[in-house]
């Protein structure tokens, strides 16, 4: 996920809000990094994650790495769009 910082102010009867970060539409993609004991081990809770987003959404995909010298998972999930990324994050 990638925030662009964008310092909005809004001022509507008498409330003022400062916003700081704005979330793109076309911010879909959820980057996953993780350790692992190995690379079985990882790539398992990597597809059990894959899985219950694609449970969720119609349209996800996503791949990982292992990197053995990190003992890590490197993936990413992509959705069709931000506002699924951010479903799924909230109730992952």
């Amino acid at each position: 996920m990638s925030l662009k910082h964008d310092h909005t102010a809004a001022d509507c009867c008498g409330a003022y809000a400062d916003i700081g970060s704005v979330i793109s539409a076309e911010d879909n993609t959820l980057d996953i990094d993780f350790n692992a004991a190995d690379e079985a081990a990882g790539t398992a809770q990597f597809e059990q994650l894959l899985s219950r987003a694609q449970a969720r959404f119609a349209e996800v995909s996503g791949s990982a790495q292992w990197h053995a010298e990190e003992n890590a998972i490197k993936g990413t999930i992509v959705f069709s769009c931000a506002a699924e990324r951010l479903i799924f994050e909230m109730g992952a």
